[in-house]
């Protein structure tokens, strides 16, 4: 069923725009998963729209479906226009495929080539046909990306996450289509990319659906689509408006609860105030029966056994009536709390780290580092993190965020320079908990790195932690993003002795909002010093940074 909550901009949204997409009666179910849709109606027009819930509820598969990837099952879905999709994964394209395939222009690079030598050939006109700037255009746009020089006959391959999802992006500039399709386009992209994709946003007239948990880029974004268990919940307004009318709301069936709940509980007292009276007129008769036996030394038979009769219409008469009332109230009681959403927040109580405001904590002198056969990657990098400080280190992709968390944790060996890690305790999480054994349940992992804690103190950490008997015992390889780091920071900050040091790699990527919070709400507790490398502005605010490092500044 699909849940529509319209504000009037919502209103203004799809009557003053061109409908680009539209599901009339969608319904879709895909195998082997959770994910259903049934009866979607739900217009995209000339508007931001977002789109976010947990991992897992759909968002791709919704995604799959605007786009014509999948077929509904009933329904129809129309669509107006050109339309483009920039995906999440990348695995569709072949190992052959170049970046000029990737950006669709490589046939018609090639007839302008060929136009350039002579050739009058009717095709390779029509193919170049309004594109005569492509060339320029393509410069320009790969430059915004940061990818300018780049051979367009480079094997798209071979470029890393972030280079790959640039590219996808450049090619909806150089095509303006007229509704784009992103499926967490900031994924793996550095601050420089993220602003020439805000940017991008920000100045669009075109349509587009964003799949994404960039709370930065959904507060850029008209109206949020919200995909849950229960359906799909429009609001006519960005990220921060969306989640003001949800608190409103789940502070509206935190009421409609409690009414349920005192309407059932005087259901039953109802109830059992009928009956107790019904029993109390029995008794009634069973005395005025032994009265008329002692009065007149008989009774009445056929008066008693139809007085017996009625009696016994009237009990089951108010037992039905008390049933059908109970059930009701029941109903009603669980079809309120079924639209109520678990809290993500994950309040605990650490253990002290005991660092000192003056200790130093990490300390990098004149750090230099580079890959064989390549420039430099860092030059004199210099770094003191002094106490409990919250620090980040941002940079453009390629910089060496990634080689300088290697060689604080000693993966690998600085040509020159010295780094001294003056704690005793340290932590490193990375975008895949990596430490985590995959063949080993959540609670077995956190035995074997924590000696010292019995299954019970395990057990009760990891509630504490949202994973709650049998989600404790679940193997590590079957967890979702959201659901690793959780378990990661349950066996990091819950350690007899918690680390006065965490280093952060990206930690935030490829989860969805509500794990993210959690994260959030965990490292608040925190009170050791932190090492993060993120280019999620909104996370790094909420863990409290105090200290940003950029690295191509140093």
């Amino acid at each position: 069923m699909t849940y529509l909550l319209i504000n009037h901009l919502m209103e203004r949204l799809t009557m003053t725009s061109i409908t680009r997409i539209l599901l009339n009666n969608v319904t879709f179910r895909l195998e082997q998963t959770p994910v259903a849709f049934a009866r979607i109606n739900l217009p995209f027009a000339d508007a931001k729209y977002g789109i976010v819930g947990k991992n897992g509820v759909g968002k791709t598969t919704l995604m799959r479906l605007l786009s014509g990837d999948l077929t509904p099952d009933s329904g129809s879905i129309q669509r107006f226009g050109t339309i483009i999709t920039v995906p999440q994964s990348h695995d569709e394209f072949g190992e052959q495929a170049t970046v000029s395939d990737v950006l669709g222009v490589t046939d018609i690079l090639a007839a302008l080539n060929r136009i350039s030598h002579g050739s009058i050939d009717e095709h390779d006109y029509e193919l170049a046909s309004n594109q005569w700037n492509i060339e320029q255009r393509i410069e320009d746009t790969l430059t915004q990306f940061g990818l300018w020089p780049i051979s367009l006959n480079t094997p798209f391959s071979q470029l890393s996450g972030g280079q790959k999802t640039k590219v996808l992006l450049a090619k909806t500039m150089i095509f303006p289509a007229d509704f784009l399709l992103f499926d967490e386009p900031t994924n793996n992209l550095d601050k420089t990319a993220r602003d020439v994709l805000y940017n991008y946003i920000d100045n669009a007239t075109k349509g587009m659906a964003i799949i994404s948990h960039d709370r930065t880029l959904l507060n850029r974004l008209d109206c949020i689509i919200e995909i849950n268990n229960l359906g799909i919940d429009t609001y006519g307004g960005n990220y921060d408006f969306y989640c003001e009318q949800k608190q409103l709301k789940q502070q509206a069936i935190a009421h409609e609860i409690q009414a349920r709940s005192e309407s059932l509980a005087k259901t039953k007292q109802t109830t059992q105030t009928r009956m107790e009276r019904h029993q109390q007129n029995e008794a009634r008769g069973r005395k005025e029966k032994r009265a008329q036996i002692s009065a007149k030394g008989r009774y009445d038979k056929i008066a008693i056994k139809s007085k017996k009769g009625r009696s016994e219409n009237t009990n089951r008469r108010i037992r039905t009536q008390a049933d059908k009332q109970l059930q009701n109230a029941q109903h009603l009681l669980a079809d309120a709390k079924a639209k109520r959403e678990v809290d993500e927040a994950i309040a605990i109580d650490l253990a002290a780290t005991h660092v000192p405001t003056s200790k130093i904590v990490l300390k990098i002198e004149t750090l230099c580092f580079q890959y064989p056969a390549s420039e430099p990657l860092l030059r004199d990098f210099e770094l003191q993190i002094i106490g409990p400080e919250r620090v980040a280190i941002s940079g453009p992709n390629g910089c060496g965020k990634s080689t300088l968390i290697k060689l604080i944790r000693k993966e690998r060996l600085p040509q020159r320079g010295k780094i001294h890690c003056g704690v005793e305790v340290s932590a490193y999480l990375d975008q895949t908990v990596s430490f985590l054994n995959p063949m080993k349940t959540i609670v077995e992992n956190f035995l074997v790195l924590n000696p010292e804690c019995t299954p019970n103190d395990a057990y009760a950490t990891l509630a504490a932690f949202k994973f709650r008997n049998k989600d404790a015992e679940k193997r590590s390889d079957t967890l979702s993003g959201g659901e690793r780091m959780r378990a990661g920071l349950a066996i990091t900050l819950m350690a007899k002795h918690p680390p006065q040091l965490i280093i952060l790699d990206e930690p935030t990527n490829h989860l969805d909002i509500a794990s993210i919070r959690a994260i959030e709400s965990a490292l608040s507790n925190y009170q050791g010093a932190i090492l993060a490398v993120s280019h999620d502005e909104v996370f790094l605010q909420n863990i409290g940074i105090t200290r940003t490092i950029y690295m191509n500044e140093a």
